[in-house]
């Protein structure tokens, strides 16, 4: 898996390629915890280049939006393939998670 980073205003934009499995769900999770720890609170992530999420890689994203939540911070997803849709689906996440079609609707969202 790899992971980007960039900024836009106040919101950090997390772009994630590859896999998001239990063996590089723990590499996605501590680059979130230490942006939170570091004073970060509005974190978009960019799913666009995700091709698979298991039950491991939907544990960071709950855990990511808490640790913000608890931060009075912000977690957006946008860009979900069509297949990382179809897992969120079926998890009950849409209900969850805030997850929008574009990186800007995310930055926005977390920006308000």
């Amino acid at each position: 898996m790899n992971i980007s980073e960039s900024k836009q205003g106040n919101v950090t934009i997390l772009v994630a390629q590859g896999k998001l499995d239990a063996t590089s769900s723990p590499e996605l999770d501590k680059r979130i915890s230490s942006l939170v720890e570091n004073g970060t609170r509005q974190i978009a992530l960019d799913l666009a280049g995700l091709d698979y999420v298991s039950s491991a890689g939907l544990r960071v994203f709950l855990s990511a939006a808490k640790r913000l939540k608890q931060a009075q911070g912000k977690l957006a997803l946008a860009n979900l393939s069509a297949q990382v849709q179809q897992i969120f689906d079926i998890a009950g996440f849409e209900s969850i998670l805030p997850i929008f079609k574009t990186v800007n609707e995310a930055v926005d969202a977390c920006a308000i």
